[in-house]
């Protein structure tokens, strides 16, 4: 019996994140996962990649596992059979083998394309069967997108006027917003004039090409409907190999959609919401209790470039303490299931006491040192956290918010204090 538990450090984004060999475990060795590989995107800048062509024999069932993906990564696994319509199960798994947490099946799924929605700190586990009696060919094709860090959102709000020093209320009338305020009905009224002036210009264009431009328009809609006909007969009676191009196309744009949108902001909050997280140690939303702290700049857009400089080592800092929270959170979860799980079933798999009761003190093990390494990790994170907050102090009192740490930002960093103890 051969069950193995590390963990190890891995440096990204000058975070030193734990990290275990977390594929769904198994006390099972006949089971042998095909592991996924994500590399980087050819297309989008940090989003990954991977695709493989595989056969199911039947009667079995094929085991695999991604690899690669960051916890701020969403990631979308399509399976789809090869040539044929077959009826491919998929469970997607958390944890270990036997611990399904979602199935679908390719009868049921739109153009016969099974696809997985997931957020998860470690290797994502699935297993693929069929209930035809042959073997199938099927393909695997998985993007996580590129990383997406805004649920936290912004601490900030605007200060109120007893904030601010007497020397900056004198001062805001001459500021660059201020102006940009004063004088911006000026801009928007030439804007209007020539709205207006344009509008007038197409009017009396439309009316003298008023034939022209039907004709180019009912064309334009005879063409793709047309195109649209082939393709719904092209994906009816195509032959095998055409029916795998299509349904590779068919990935290819959903892919290439997901990509687009994680990019927005606006669109990212209602695609995000379709993605599961695997484990409650995910977390998805601003923590409970955060404090809202008074800025002189509470929007950056606006602001002078001390505050984007400031406000980027902030963020990132808030992120990487995140990160190490749920990788924390989420390896002492998976831990608690190993033992869990080789107490229930060690004994059915052969395995004797003393054999197990070994591996579990390894386990233990791991769960002791996992804790020494979070305390040394989020102690050298709060000091840089304190670093980012004095200088978002001094940007903050170089525009009249004077002690600005003494008054609120020390609330924020106790606030961090708290939510990162282990």
């Amino acid at each position: 019996m051969k069950l193995k538990i590390t963990f190890g450090f891995f440096i990204a984004l000058s975070l030193y994140s734990l990290s275990l060999s977390a594929q769904p475990y198994t006390l099972n060795q006949k089971i042998k996962p095909l592991k996924l590989q994500l590399t980087e995107h050819a297309k989008y800048k940090e989003a990954k990649y991977a695709e493989g062509e595989f056969t199911l024999n039947s009667g079995k069932t094929s085991y695999h596992f991604v690899k690669g993906h960051d916890v701020f990564q969403y990631v979308d696994i399509f399976i789809f059979a090869n040539n044929e319509i077959a009826n491919l199960q998929a469970d997607l798994v958390f944890n270990t083998w036997n611990s399904i947490e979602e199935t679908k099946h390719t009868s049921k799924s739109e153009n016969g394309i099974i696809n997985f929605k997931v957020r998860s700190w470690q290797d994502i586990g699935f297993k693929i069967k069929s209930t035809l009696n042959k073997n199938i060919d099927y393909t695997i094709i998985v993007n996580a997108s590129e990383p997406v860090k805004n649920y936290l959102g912004s601490p900030f709000v605007k200060a109120s006027e007893e904030n601010l020093s007497t020397d900056t209320k004198d001062k805001q009338t001459a500021t660059p917003s201020n102006i940009s305020k004063q004088t911006n009905w000026l801009i928007y009224l030439v804007i209007g004039i020539l709205l207006l002036l344009v509008g007038l210009m197409a009017v009396k264009l439309t009316n003298r090409n008023k034939t022209m431009i039907s004709i180019l328009f009912f064309s334009f809609v005879l063409v793709q409907t047309k195109s649209y006909g082939q393709g719904v007969g092209d994906f009816r009676d195509a032959q095998n190999e055409e029916i795998n191009n299509t349904r590779r196309g068919q990935v290819g744009d959903a892919i290439d959609n997901v990509n687009q949108l994680m990019g927005s902001a606006d669109a990212a909050e209602d695609l995000i919401r379709q993605y599961r997280n695997l484990g409650s140690c995910i977390s998805s939303g601003p923590p409970p209790g955060r404090p809202r702290i008074p800025s002189f700049c509470p929007e950056e857009s606006s602001c002078a470039d001390c505050f984007h400089a400031a406000r980027a080592r902030f963020n990132s800092s808030r992120y990487n303490l995140e990160k190490l929270q749920i990788i924390y959170d989420c390896s002492t979860s998976y831990l608690n299931a190993a033992i869990a799980f080789g107490d229930n079933v060690s004994g059915y798999h052969g395995v004797s006491g003393i054999i197990w009761q070994s591996k579990k003190r390894e386990i233990e093990k791991s769960m002791r040192d996992l804790d020494k390494a979070y305390d040394k990790k989020r102690t050298e994170m709060m000091n840089a956290f304190h670093e980012n907050l004095m200088s978002l102090d001094e940007c903050e009192r170089a525009h009249g918010m004077e002690d600005w740490y003494d008054r609120f930002g020390v609330m924020f960093y106790n606030f961090a204090e708290m939510r990162y103890h282990r």
